[in-house]
């Protein structure tokens, strides 16, 4: 018997994860792919595609709408990827929505991956219980979602473009001193190399030395036994952050702030626990005892648990 499942596409900077699932969630099969620095757009959407239709294929089923998560800023409207700062510029106007509709000849939803992020951890992690939070997702970009009286609240703005640090580091979206500048794991690690051309002395140098890349990955290990400039930069990592995140909850007074992305699952605690101590030093207009700050319950899998529901409400609209 043929089985009706539902499509998610979770499109970031570095990687695309796909699924298919049940229409109530369960995943049936997923798998995911790098992305890749200068890879064509219609290269990796159909690779995305062709995964999905081997899914479904193997489980002898059938695709009946699917849902997408990319990194933005997007069109909603028109189902269109404007300008993403961390992805090629083959991205740029790219009718993401259209494509994939004609090619699966399904319903589609396209969303914001940080907003597909914030729906899979409403629905399944750690937001389960909330009805006003925050989503963050610290990777190789910055991006926010926001859930508001248990409904997904649609904005044009980035939450990792708000400024942290006034004429601080270039980004890519052309500002200067923007959170995602100074706070992705990109940056992470730019800030560590930039630090490591002087003479100081580090064990990143001898990770160097090992042929391991200066990553916010290594930089946290370094923090964790005590390296002076590793320590360092972690710790303008948490202060940034702090700036940032601190005017985002005095702006929105969300009951939870969950952080996502790979900088978050990696690190855990040893981010969390200082940065909810510094938040408590910046915010003082309300409460901080009152705002749950934690690490995504879905680890890597938020934004793809996301799209799925994405897929959900496309399957939904069709049907009304």
């Amino acid at each position: 018997m043929i089985q009706d499942l539902i499509a998610g596409i979770d499109i970031g900077g570095t990687k695309a994860a796909v699924a298919i699932a049940i229409p109530g969630g369960e995943i049936i099969a997923r798998t995911s792919f790098p992305t890749g620095a200068n890879r064509p757009a219609h290269d990796v959407v159909d690779q995305a595609l062709t995964l999905l239709a081997d899914m479904a294929e193997a489980h002898e089923s059938r695709l009946t709408a699917a849902g997408i998560g990319c990194a933005g800023p997007l069109d909603l409207e028109g189902g269109i990827v404007i300008s993403p700062p961390n992805l090629p510029r083959s991205w740029r106007q790219f009718p993401l929505r259209a494509i994939v509709e004609a090619k699966l000849g399904v319903p589609v939803t396209l969303d914001t991956d940080a907003n597909a992020a914030v729906l899979g951890e409403h629905f399944y992690g750690a937001g389960r219980g909330y009805s006003d939070l925050v989503y963050l997702t610290i990777s190789t970009g910055i991006g926010g979602g926001i859930i508001a009286g248990n409904n997904l609240v649609h904005r044009l703005g980035e939450a990792g473009h708000v400024t942290v640090q006034p004429a601080g580091a270039l980004c890519g979206c052309g500002a200067r001193g923007c959170l995602e500048a100074l706070c992705s794991g990109t940056a992470i690690a730019r800030r560590a190399q930039e630090q490591l051309r002087g003479e100081r002395p580090s064990m990143l140098r001898q990770m160097v030395s090992d042929g391991r890349d200066v990553t916010a990955k290594t930089v946290e290990e370094a923090a964790r036994a005590g390296d002076d400039l590793a320590c360092e930069v972690w710790q303008d990592t948490i202060t940034f952050m702090a700036i940032g995140i601190g005017g985002i909850i005095a702006s929105l007074a969300p009951q939870a702030v969950i952080l996502g992305g790979g900088v978050a699952a990696g690190a855990g605690e040893f981010l969390l626990q200082p940065l909810r101590a510094e938040l408590r030093t910046r915010v003082r207009i309300l409460p901080m005892e009152n705002v749950a700050v934690l690490k995504a319950g879905l680890g890597a899998d938020s934004g793809i648990y996301g799209a799925l529901v994405l897929g959900a409400r496309a399957l939904q609209t069709a049907r009304s």
